[in-house]
């Protein structure tokens, strides 16, 4: 009887995987359930190819396909990512020891990779992935009159059928007219490996896309349901499935957890993956998260505003409320705080991290975004926009500028205009770039201009930051230690501003934050005076009520209330630290 190693095994994953990557753009055409953004696809692209580039080959059935199972879950991203990864892991697990397996134990061990699918979804659907991988297990099991290299293919067509019934299932699938697409990705993953099956070598395979009148496009739509933001986090934990389930549910919904030994995934649709990070770093070790804005991502998608999109880092200081409005991307950036890994106001909040910033163990800094997180962000923008300015922090100061540079330049963006600028500045100065940008680009604005315009007023910024205790910037090494120790001995407290370069320097010191205030002032009155300003804007560290004489008297020497107040960025804050407030403005041109 026909027996299945390793390497062969490891060969049906890898086709069913390429089948599912050069399908990327027809999944993301579908993407309706669990939330309309656009991204099963590209997901799913993300997922298998962490095992295409990463998974090994071996003799041994159950050494291939943990491994495969292992580097899913540690690798997967979105809904059905983390389906796709507990099916393998169910595989896995169902194939326990054995070196090899004979076609009726790696049919069984499909069912139990199914029905372990099942168990790692909070509240499981009908309609979805989960109902056609069961359909499947049963087409196989009903297929043995014909050879084995044949029982794949004759259950493609009940497999077929599965997939074009989730649109009865499934009312959002019905409404849109279109099959669910992670059980379109179960559909092409099983063809990848009839297609294997067929050739029986990996190496010369060829897979194409399907034809995309073959793929019905879903209806525009921007209801994401209750809950803004995509999450995944990978822990390692002594706590079991059921025990991470219970605790998580009450977050959101499309709770999925899966586990691998101490390892487990998680992946939730919520409003606070703040909240959900808190709990999981007091309890367990955090290894990886990851978060998505689907709100921010089906509005680039289905109510586009033009056909040019405007990204930022984290950093820039700008309200929310108007990022929305105006459709801004934003790279979140990371903050390590008591050696863990946060993203800068999406699973660290300004107010969480102030509250808390003198009860940390460790002075917390800030780390480089990956080349991942920078290529995926560029990847929900870049197929629905033909131009694309990015606006990010003073390479003097972070690596971001160059790091974006170096996958821009990797990727192939034929026929698309990009503009990546260095702001040479931060925080609020950074904001207000980012803020001026995304006005001309909704008074018309063409691509040139915007650009010309942005690089015309990096010149003309400054930016003033009143620090109430030097201690945290020595903490952070933004002072040395004998500039440090001086301003300690004197009890001077520093300006910090920013220079024509992008550096930071201390412009002056004062014996106390009231006389630091006054130097600002002078130096604002005397732009007034010289230049004019054309905008200008402020922000706090912790408490709003700093401000309060400060944006008065800015006030009376600009002439005018300030664009926007916002909170400074954790990441800025970790060198500013509390107390600090700041102005920035824009001087007008000569």
């Amino acid at each position: 009887m026909k027996q299945i190693n390793g390497q062969e095994l490891y060969a049906y994953i890898v086709s069913g995987a390429k089948n599912v990557i050069v399908n990327e753009q027809n999944l993301n055409r579908i993407n309706v359930f669990p939330v309309p953004d656009g991204d099963t696809g590209t997901n799913l692209a993300l997922t298998m190819n962490s095992i295409i580039t990463q998974a090994q080959r071996f003799d041994h059935a159950h050494q291939a396909m943990a491994e495969i199972a292992q580097l899913s879950i540690d690798n997967a991203y979105g809904n059905s990512g983390m389906i796709f990864a507990q099916y393998f892991n169910g595989l896995a697990d169902s194939i326990q020891a054995k070196s090899s397996l004979s076609p009726l134990e790696l049919v069984e061990s499909f069912k139990q990779a199914a029905h372990q699918a099942v168990n790692s979804v909070a509240h499981p659907k009908e309609g979805t992935i989960l109902t056609v991988m069961r359909e499947w297990t049963k087409a196989l099991e009903g297929a043995w009159d014909v050879d084995y290299d044949q029982i794949f293919e004759k259950s493609l067509h009940a497999l077929q059928d599965a997939v074009s019934n989730t649109k009865n299932q499934l009312k959002v699938l019905r409404d849109n007219n279109v099959v669910d697409a992670g059980a379109q990705a179960f559909y092409f993953f099983v063809e990848g490996i009839v297609r294997f099956l067929k050739s029986g070598t990996l190496e010369d395979l060829e897979f194409t896309a399907a034809r995309l009148d073959l793929i019905t496009e879903m209806t525009p739509s921007l209801d994401i349901g209750d809950h803004r933001y995509c999450a995944q986090y990978l822990i390692q934990t002594k706590y079991a499935q059921d025990d991470l389930i219970r605790s998580l549910d009450h977050y959101g919904d499309s709770l999925v957890v899966n586990q691998n030994g101490e390892h487990i995934s998680i992946h939730v649709h919520t409003n606070e993956p703040h909240m959900i990070m808190s709990e999981l770093v007091r309890d367990h070790r955090v290894i990886s998260h990851k978060v998505d804005d689907m709100w921010m991502q089906a509005h680039l998608i289905h109510a586009k505003q033009a056909t040019m999109a405007i990204i930022t880092d984290s950093i820039a200081d700008l309200p929310q409320q108007f990022k929305d409005d105006h459709h801004c991307v934003v790279l979140p950036l990371n903050i390590i705080i008591d050696s863990n890994v946060y993203m800068d106001k999406l699973t660290m909040r300004s107010s969480d991290f102030y509250k808390h910033m003198d009860d940390y163990h460790l002075n917390p800094s800030s780390s480089q975004v990956s080349s991942v997180a920078i290529e995926r962000i560029l990847n929900q923008v870049l197929p629905h926009y033909d131009e694309v300015i990015g606006i990010f922090v003073s390479q003097k100061m972070s690596g971001t500028y160059q790091n974006i540079l170096k996958v821009v330049n990797k990727m192939n963006l034929k026929d698309k205009r990009i503009a990546m600028i260095d702001s040479k500045t931060n925080s609020i100065t950074e904001g207000l770039l980012v803020y001026e940008a995304l006005k001309l680009r909704a008074a018309g604005e063409n691509f040139e201009t915007i650009v010309s315009k942005i690089e015309s007023m990096i010149p003309r910024l400054n930016i003033f930051v009143s620090v109430k205790d030097l201690k945290y910037m020595l903490k952070g090494g933004r002072v040395s230690k004998v500039q440090g120790f001086v301003l300690s001995k004197l009890k001077l407290q520093p300006v910090i501003s920013i220079d024509s370069e992008g550096k930071g320097i201390i412009p002056f010191k004062s014996l106390t934050q009231k006389s630091a205030v006054k130097s600002i002032l002078r130096v604002v009155k005397k732009d007034m005076e010289t230049n004019g300003i054309d905008q200008y804007a402020l922000v706090y560290a912790d408490d709003p009520n700093d401000l309060t004489e400060f944006k008065a008297s800015l006030v009376k020497i600009i002439g005018k209330e300030p664009e926007y107040i916002e909170t400074i960025s954790p990441i800025v804050g970790l060198n500013a630290g509390k107390g600090a407030f700041a102005v920035g403005y824009i001087k007008k041109a000569s």
